[in-house]
């Protein structure tokens, strides 16, 4: 299928906590994976909510915001051609009149003023290393770093002066693969409060996890199953976290 700019792609279902949505696809963009779905099951849009969808991709969590009582919704994506296919999902999914689109890192294209009720950010947050190996990453679209820090990291520390009062922030941590002690700390830096609202195990096959495993740095580590089959041998932890009362607030 191809649009009306000539940029082809595959339509396909995503189906996000209350609602089933279309997305072009391509290989060579960042696809929608089960930590998006985590996402909608830990969150709660409120009627009248602003929403701030950082590190949008092709617009899952975006589209389906736009789907709930909100006010409208803002999305931040650093990668160009992933924001022209948000475009192209936000029309298919008919609600492109309620999402606004910016191109640039984290916060940084947010207006002036502009505050969240609800930030969203299922950024990048697995270290390098793993992110590349198991193909989790297509070489266009940075990962978290050395460490799987970075970009949550940056998150955290700016977040609190985008947040109206009783704003709302969700971030994943990637438990096994980031450094998550380095995270959690610089996050109670920085908010009064701080929930786990959702976590989940997910498995590696035995040939990934001794390859994540070989040569690792100390903070990654995974849990081996007592069902050590090829599919499922390993697994690591995925939390999606809620921060609220920022010490930092706009």
């Amino acid at each position: 299928m191809e649009n009306d700019k000539g940029v082809k792609g595959t339509i396909q279902d995503f189906k996000l906590k209350g609602c089933t949505i279309q997305l072009y696809e391509s290989p060579e963009l960042f696809r929608p994976n089960a930590t998006t779905r985590l996402f909608t099951k830990a969150m709660e849009i409120r009627e009248g909510d602003v929403v701030f969808d950082i590190g949008s991709g092709v617009g899952p969590l975006a589209i389906w915001a736009a789907k709930q009582p909100c006010k409208r919704v803002h999305a931040v994506e650093i990668i160009l051609e992933q924001c022209e296919r948000l475009k192209m999902n936000a029309e298919l999914n008919e609600v492109g009149d309620r999402i606004e689109i910016y191109n640039g890192s984290l916060l940084d294209p947010i207006p002036s003023g502009l505050l969240a009720n609800v930030v969203m950010a299922d950024v990048s947050g697995i270290s390098e290393r793993p992110a590349r190996m198991l193909g989790w990453y297509p070489s266009s679209i940075p990962t978290g770093g050395i460490d799987g820090t970075e970009t949550t990291v940056q998150l955290l520390e700016q977040a609190g002066a985008y947040m109206a009062e009783g704003g709302r922030l969700y971030f994943p941590v990637a438990v096994g693969l980031a450094d998550e002690d380095k995270i959690m700390k610089v996050a109670r830096a920085n908010f009064g409060r701080l929930e786990e609202k959702v976590s989940v195990d997910f498995p590696l096959s035995k040939e990934e996890g001794e390859r994540v495993l070989e040569g690792a740095e100390p903070f990654i580590h995974l849990n081996k199953r007592r069902d050590s089959s090829s599919t499922r041998a390993f697994t690591w932890r995925g939390n999606i976290y809620e921060a609220t009362e920022p010490v930092h607030r706009g």
